[in-house]
């Protein structure tokens, strides 16, 4: 029995839409024994690095996608071929984002064959402005010029009874435009038990119940990964098309591990290296520090650190917070790095750090070695009624396209899930509000707090509570910001991931949060709001204008002297 390779698959960063995580997919995958899979989650990528890292755990190539939606409502399945497909396929989902509010993207057609190299397209599957009565001669030609041989018509079967006329326009269309026809089914899940779970998160989406869903759920379970030999026996009538399924995954080759990541280098002075830079910033820093009469196992530790740094590239990183923290320094807002950038004595001579190392007797190497081969990680906590000023300063610095902020995935847990199937079950608020003040944070939701609340397990309504609730458990339900996190490139960030408008005004933000960036080896700049540092400055303030005493947080004494009122 001939496999296949299935091209268009959603998963839970399908937002309110697909019902399966992308490692339960590509596991799943692999039980079936398909070698490759397409992500192509709606309008953007917010799960491909989960699925990266399952597919080389499972032996399954992974085909990075994106169904994009267009200005008309149509979408076009984009798949990666190569580097420049990637990027490509960034910048055209960026663009879409960007342009739209919260959570919406949409592209022209024009601009998606602006984006054309390096990505293959499949146009129809039953959302395509092909087969739904418009004229597709204009688009047709403008795909046609822009993908070629790239291009494919793709039929989708899901057992409804329109696709029947819908796959026999499509095959018309593909026949007169000569576009080789390309087998495929809309995969929302990765078993056909999740079909209720998709069907309330597509409620929850839209905004209604599922007695008023209508047409807006599916009308059957058919959007499952199928097994080689089932989805042979859907298009029993042409093995072509199931075996140009392989043809298409064969031409992607495209893998997140030939993402290279340059870290941005500040403005450096003519004819100066960053390492070079670097060193003479160290250097004088630490000639305040100590008084122009820098100790000898100061140094010493100074040249270890710094060769280390070059060695492993890492000199943009130091110059770009010791640069935030100049910009502090001059606008006079207090700031602190925290955890274990303490024990680098680079750190502390470029002042991003107030604890002297060298003095404590701190070990470098839980901040930054060789042998964790690990980004360093400073974290630079600032006064949070003022970290605003300096998140737009770094924008401002590095313009928003080689800067945006990390995403916090929000997921749901125990109370959220209760709240959101709950509503679109039917049952009344004020009945899920006395659930959930018997839920916690964390864990299953148990039929012990239904029961409390005055509900009946053995009903259905409440028993699809329970099970439900607690199936969307960890599900991502939204995109957030992380409390700091930035992401700096030399070359602009859309090129390595999309980038989307975040609910605050005057924010941007990537579509992988913190674990997908350490995943591939990416640097992110932490700038932190604390409130005891607001009361610190305030308390120094005190102590300037009442009793005459300068003082910063790296020069406060063991004991502050008793002065008179």
């Amino acid at each position: 029995m001939s496999s296949y390779v299935p091209l268009w698959c959603k998963s839970h960063f399908s937002l309110l839409e697909g019902a399966s995580h992308p490692e339960e997919l590509i596991a799943e995958a692999r039980r079936l024994g398909l070698s490759a899979l397409a992500l192509t989650d709606r309008d953007g990528m917010y799960g491909v690095v989960r699925a990266h890292s399952k597919a080389r755990e499972c032996g399954v190539r992974l085909i990075v996608g994106a169904q994009v939606t267009l200005s008309d409502s149509s979408v076009i399945i984009l798949l990666v071929q190569n580097r420049q497909g990637h990027a490509n396929l960034c910048q055209l989902l960026t663009k879409g984002r960007l342009r739209s509010p919260k959570g919406q993207s949409f592209v022209t057609w024009e601009e998606v064959c602006a984006h054309a190299e390096g990505l293959l397209a499949l146009w129809g599957g039953g959302h395509s402005l092909l087969i739904r009565g418009g004229d597709p001669t204009s688009i047709a030609l403008l795909l046609r010029e822009a993908f070629g041989d790239r291009l494919y018509a793709m039929a989708a079967r899901h057992r409804r009874a329109e696709e029947v006329q819908q796959e026999l326009s499509l095959r018309q269309h593909a026949g007169h435009y000569q576009l080789p026809l390309v087998a495929a089914v809309e995969v929302l899940y990765h078993t056909a038990a999740r079909r209720p779970l998709q069907d309330v998160l597509t409620c929850v989406r839209h905004g209604v119940t599922v007695s008023t869903a209508g047409r807006l759920i599916k009308p059957n379970a058919e959007y499952a990964l199928l097994s080689p030999a089932a989805f042979a026996a859907r298009f029993a009538n042409d093995p072509a098309a199931v075996a140009r399924t392989e043809e298409v995954a064969s031409r992607c080759t495209f893998s997140l591990t030939e993402l290279r990541y340059r870290y941005p280098l500040e403005r450096l002075p003519d004819g100066t290296s960053a390492a070079q830079w670097l060193r003479q910033l160290t250097v004088n820093g630490a000639r305040q520090r100590y008084n122009n009469a820098i100790p000898a196992e100061v140094y010493t530790q100074i040249e270890r650190e710094l060769t280390l740094i070059t060695e492993l590239e890492y000199e943009g990183y130091f110059l770009t917070m010791h640069e935030v923290v100049e910009f502090c320094r001059r606008q006079n807002i207090l700031c602190q790095g925290r955890g274990s950038a303490a024990n680098s004595a680079v750190c502390y001579c470029l002042g991003i750090t107030a604890i002297d190392p060298v003095r404590m007797g701190l070990l470098f190497e839980r901040f930054l070695s060789r042998e964790r081969a690990e980004p360093p990680d400073i974290d630079l906590d600032i006064a949070h009624e003022r970290r605003e000023e300096v998140i737009q300063y770094v924008y401002a610095k590095y313009q928003r396209s080689h800067a945006a902020m990390v995403a916090n995935v929000i997921r749901y847990r125990p109370r959220s899930a209760v709240r959101d199937i709950g509503k679109v079950l039917g049952i009344p608020e004020t009945t899920l509000g006395r659930v959930t003040k018997l839920l916690g944070p964390y864990g299953a939701v148990q039929e012990e707090a239904l029961t409390q609340a005055g509900l009946d397990p053995s009903l259905p309504v409440h028993r699809h509570l329970l099970r439900l609730s607690n199936e969307v458990l960890d599900c991502p339900r939204h995109l957030s910001i992380h409390p700091g996190g930035f992401l700096l490139g030399h070359e602009p960030v859309h090129t390595l991931v999309p980038i989307e408008n975040a609910t605050m005004p005057e924010r941007t933000v990537i579509q992988w949060d913190k674990d997908d960036l350490e995943t591939l080896g990416l640097f992110k700049v932490d700038l932190l709001g604390l409130g005891a540092l607001s009361q610190l400055d305030r308390c120094f303030s005190l102590l300037r204008q009442h009793y005459g005493v300068t003082l910063s947080l790296a020069t406060i004494p063991p004991m502050i002297p008793r002065h008179s009122p």
